[in-house]
């Protein structure tokens, strides 16, 4: 008997506490029975499905049908959110084309300005900077192809026609032939020499002339120096074949002259 006591006076704060909680649930349990037997039933049905599926985390889901989840295309990560990627590195992050469509959409750049087509975007063409400096040298190419023959030059010199006189000739005033050569038809360059010497001891007045129209003039002193070299040169075009080209010499004012050595040399051109 003094134990029960004894016990009673150690557990009765905690057995107050157990009899208070089971009162209180029992009232609970009163007034949920009342509140249900008041309600009037309804002719009505509801009918409620279980939505299911998985994800992968990171990835924004999407319903596949009416009941069903699934992973859409869209990740998220750190803020950042990839479409077509699992790895963006910036707010908005595509791998793929992007396509803006509608009357006044664009881009809008953090400057403000907005650009609404390709043009917009690329902008008007700048000044041409400065000229680089020249790069070096490259190397020689491979050698090309040799090309087509061209057409044959003009005849080179053709022949000499040699006339040389190396006697004395006694000059006059007549013009008497110290040289001349026949050529064929051709044109030519016509080369003419001869020394000429004063006879008489008295100054005289010297021309020696090509057929062709080339003259020389010369004066030659009193003897012993009274002599002089004369040479011609002319040119001939397209003369006749069998022409025969002369180179003459005549004095003038004084006694007779005579050539010491006369030469005419006609070379062809064609």
């Amino acid at each position: 008997m003094k134990r029960a006591q004894q016990f009673w006076h150690a557990n009765r704060n905690k057995l107050t506490t157990i009899r208070a909680g089971v009162v209180a649930v029992g009232l609970i349990t009163a007034v949920f029975i009342w509140a249900v037997a008041s309600q009037t039933p309804a002719n009505g049905a509801s009918s409620v499905f279980t939505i299911k599926g998985t994800g992968t985390a990171g990835y924004i889901s999407k319903f596949l049908n009416n009941y069903t989840i699934g992973n859409s295309g869209i990740f998220e990560s750190l803020g950042n959110v990839g479409i077509g990627t699992a790895v963006p590195q910036a707010k908005l992050d595509v791998l793929g084309n992007v396509r803006i469509e509608g009357t006044g959409s664009a881009l809008i750049f953090p400057d403000g300005s907005v650009v609404h087509n390709r043009a917009e975007l690329i902008g008007p063409q700048g000044p041409m900077g400065p000229q680089g400096p020249t790069g070096a040298t490259g190397p020689t190419g491979s050698t090309g192809p040799t090309g087509p023959q061209g057409p044959a030059g003009a005849n080179g010199v053709g022949h000499a026609y040699v006339d040389s006189n190396d006697s004395a000739v006694t000059l006059d005033g007549s013009s008497p032939v110290v040289a001349s050569v026949t050529v064929p038809a051709g044109s030519y360059l016509i080369f003419g020499k001869t020394n000429l010497f004063n006879n008489d001891g008295s100054g005289q007045t010297a021309s020696c002339k090509l057929s062709t129209g080339d003259i020389v003039r010369t004066r030659l002193e009193a003897a012993p120096d009274g002599q002089d070299s004369v040479s011609l040169q002319d040119t001939a075009l397209n003369v006749p074949d069998a022409t025969t080209i002369t180179m003459t010499c005549a004095t003038f004012n004084g006694g007779a002259e005579f050539t010491k050595l006369t030469v005419i040399v006609v070379d062809a051109i064609n």
